[in-house]
């Protein structure tokens, strides 16, 4: 009998490690996506996914910027361009950290590093040279920021939390006023050569 239950209990133990491989498996190897898989499981103490996936993409969209910004300020040959990426790695560095706080007041967890995606948008970049780099730069940044518009433009109108809602609506001036610069150097470096 006694025999018996050692083989059982080693048996339950076995099952529990071959569980647990197998769960640790189905985990994303992308933060963004772990993010977005831990508050799926988290639903309970919030009133919307949709709040939620707005502060990771929220989260990803100042980590992109950060990091691009830091690459401009050091290899970009037009001295705008450089103070533009000194200016988004400040700006979306302080935003990131709003959204941090945010999120965590509200349970929901968002990435702390970036995505694959944007990983692979950053390595496009850091592969560009002399004023090739500056209007990918610039390319880059009216892009992301009509992007990011869109997201807060959609979080301030359609958030079911006040707190979200006024986050998004205080965030949109930055961000138009960074995409009419965008835009602005964008055009003075397109024929440089």
């Amino acid at each position: 009998m006694k025999n018996h239950l050692i083989k059982s209990f080693g048996l339950v133990w076995a099952m529990v490690g071959i569980t647990s491989f197998v769960a640790c498996d189905n985990k994303p190897d992308d933060a963004k996506e772990m993010a977005e898989q831990t508050n799926e499981e988290v639903k309970d103490t919030r009133k919307s996914e949709k709040d939620a996936q707005f502060l990771v993409d929220a989260a990803e969209i100042n980590m992109m910027e950060v990091s691009m910004g830091q690459l401009a300020s050091q290899k970009a040959m037009l001295q705008e361009v450089k103070d533009f990426g000194k200016k988004m790695q400040t700006d979306h560095q302080k935003s990131y950290d709003e959204v941090a706080g945010l999120a965590s007041s509200k349970n929901i967890t968002i990435p702390g590093s970036a995505s694959e995606e944007s990983m692979k948008k950053h390595q496009n970049l850091t592969e560009k040279t002399g004023y090739d780099f500056d209007r990918a730069f610039m390319d880059d940044m009216v892009d992301g920021h009509e992007k990011a518009i869109k997201k807060f433009e959609d979080a301030a109108e359609n958030s079911e939390d006040a707190e979200i809602k006024a986050f998004a609506t205080k965030m949109l001036p930055d961000l138009s006023a960074h995409l009419e610069a965008a835009k602005l150097l964008k055009d003075k470096v397109k024929d440089m050569k």
